[in-house]
């Protein structure tokens, strides 16, 4: 067990958990109901933020970084995935925090990104047509915002779980 590999290990996850868990949490509990509260101008709202600095891309890198990361230092904690350590209360904590993470990545994979890409992609049509959207596409993207605040909360009480199980695992 090389030590420097798991401090390398333990500052990426932890940090990229902190700004993964974080902004989610964030998002879902502050930015989104406000975007609502802001009827066509939070879709404008919406729009910029996801352009400004970037951050779908930067909360995807800090998943993905958190989900691989958290895979090795499970797999060096449980001795390569040994069945004792997993099945004790400090395994199936970390294991369940684990289940959880994973879980709101895929929703975040299968569900979010997807909705937020199309919604990004009607957005620049609208952008270049320099109108207001047919009644279509405000049908559409009303859809893919109530999509989005849907599996926000769904990853951000995930994530909360994860955090809540990570911390105490070493103390059941």
């Amino acid at each position: 067990m090389n030590v420097y590999e798991i401090l390398t290990l333990r500052l990426i996850h932890i940090f990229s958990g902190v700004f993964w868990a974080g902004s989610t949490i964030y998002l879902a509990a502050f930015v989104m109901p406000a975007i609502n509260a802001l009827g066509a101008e939070g879709g404008k709202f919406m729009q910029q933020l996801s352009r400004t600095n970037k951050l779908p891309l930067w909360m995807n890198i800090a998943a993905l970084l958190n989900v691989i990361t958290g895979f090795r230092l499970l797999q060096i904690m449980s001795g390569n995935f040994q069945s004792e350590w997993l099945m004790s209360n400090h395994g199936l904590a970390i294991s369940f925090g684990s289940l959880m993470a994973l879980g709101g990545f895929i929703i975040g994979l299968v569900s979010t990104r997807p909705a937020a890409m199309k919604m990004a992609k009607i957005s620049e049509d609208l952008a270049k047509a320099g109108g207001p959207p047919s009644a279509e596409q405000a049908k559409e993207l009303e859809s893919l915002k109530n999509k989005m605040g849907r599996t926000t909360k769904a990853i951000a009480w995930h994530l909360a779980t994860a955090v809540v199980m990570m911390s105490v695992a070493r103390y059941i």
